[in-house]
């Protein structure tokens, strides 16, 4: 889609048939008028969400033995899933 210009859409119109030349000005006259975008700041604040705070996030990564590997927790996630048994709703 990036080599589509003006130009080319131009001249695709111009090859519709004049009832479709109608049609394609009319679909374009009835659509709403392009809204701006929000900006990223707009939708964290409607989501109330907040810039990160480093301090949280390590304080989150705290649960994880430091002398345990990436792929001991990994396995770990992995075996528990496989184990049925320990799955509950409560």
């Amino acid at each position: 889609m990036a080599d589509v210009t003006f130009e080319k859409v131009l001249a695709n119109a111009l090859a519709l048939s004049l009832d479709d030349q109608r049609r394609l000005i009319e679909l374009l006259s009835a659509r709403q008028p392009i809204k701006p975008r929000k900006t990223l700041k707009q939708l964290a604040a409607e989501q109330g969400k907040k810039p990160v705070n480093f301090d949280e996030l390590l304080k989150l990564g705290e649960f994880f033995p430091e002398d345990e590997s990436v792929d001991e927790l990994v396995n770990f996630i992995r075996e528990a899933r496989r184990d049925s048994g320990q799955r509950s709703l409560e």
